[in-house]
């Protein structure tokens, strides 16, 4: 092999190596933000589990309170529901 065409194979080494730890660099961002994600929602719902755990220990609310028109709609309001105009609620 001569000296020009080591040096080729050399640089195509170096630019698939720089490739290769670019790529590998993009995945781990994307999954540690996927994780934290993760990680704030599990945390919002075990909060909001203790919430509704806490209610119907102190007897404030029942089933029948939580499944009520009111209780369901304000949980459709809270999440964003928009009621069309027009219809009849």
């Amino acid at each position: 092999m001569n000296e020009q065409k080591k040096n080729r194979v050399a640089a195509a080494l170096t630019v698939n190596a720089i490739i290769l730890v670019v790529i590998l660099a993009a995945v781990l961002i994307y999954t540690m933000s996927a994780i934290v994600i993760k990680t704030k929602e599990k945390r919002e719902l075990q909060v909001e589990i203790a919430r509704y755990e806490q209610l119907i220990k102190d007897g404030e609310k029942t089933l029948e309170d939580l499944q009520s028109d009111e209780h369901l709609l304000y949980l459709a309001l809270k999440y964003g529901y928009v009621f069309q105009p027009g219809t009849a609620n």
